[in-house]
């Protein structure tokens, strides 16, 4: 995600720069125009792409058996190398009351973990038409990785 923003951030950055130069080489600069330009540069910035939250609600989703209503989260889990941190198990159990007020109070009142992924944050920004390539690369470590206290997952699909 901050790869794609960033090459946003560049390209409004040219195309405004560009738009200046045109203006003031036709000596009409009309600040208006270079505001509304510049403040629709930032909205479409901010406003593409999927978050990381986002993109792995939609795996914790799909990953999960269909069998009836089922309230599923994705949870932000810490990331150490050097010291453990809690395990997708335990995050699920402690998130379950924020995942109940986004519910309305419905689900179960236990959290548990249905499995665990690690969304790369390296992304490869694609140009239009450019097919056979990843863009973005996740690994899905299961039930298993509801268990892993070190770096290694970094999302938890939690169910309440």
């Amino acid at each position: 995600m901050y790869a794609y923003a960033a090459h946003l951030y560049l390209y409004t950055y040219i195309y405004v720069y560009e738009t200046i130069c045109v203006f003031r080489s036709n000596s009409i600069m009309d600040g208006t125009f270079l505001l509304k330009t510049i403040a629709f540069s930032v909205f479409f910035v901010t406003t593409t792409g999927l978050s990381d939250d986002e993109i792995m609600q939609a795996a914790c989703a799909a990953v999960v058996p269909s069998s009836g209503l089922t309230w599923i989260s994705a949870v932000r889990k810490p990331c150490s190398n050097t010291e453990k941190t809690d395990t997708c198990d335990i995050i699920c159990k402690n998130a379950v009351c924020s995942m109940r007020s986004i519910y309305g109070n419905q689900g179960s009142s236990g959290g548990t973990c249905v499995a665990a992924y690690h969304l790369y944050t390296k992304r490869n920004t694609l140009k239009d038409g450019e097919n056979g390539k990843a863009s973005i690369a996740t690994l899905r470590y299961g039930v298993s990785g509801c268990r892993n206290p070190w770096c290694g997952p970094n999302f938890c699909c939690c169910k309440a």
